[in-house]
């Protein structure tokens, strides 16, 4: 997966990420937020979401 973002809205960008489950998705992360962390919020999102 490439480490670039692609430019969202002011100070925003959108990350490539895999959720825990294998499932790929876009999540918007603010500008400059690596994409190790990215992953983690993904999966943090996954956890949190009811019915999965």
């Amino acid at each position: 997966m490439s480490e670039q973002s692609t430019p969202g809205p002011l100070g925003t960008a959108m990350r490539a990420v895999t959720f825990p489950d294998g499932s790929r998705g876009i999540i918007l992360v603010r500008a400059g937020t690596p994409q190790a962390e990215a992953e983690l919020m993904a999966a943090q999102v996954w956890r949190e979401t009811p019915g999965k």
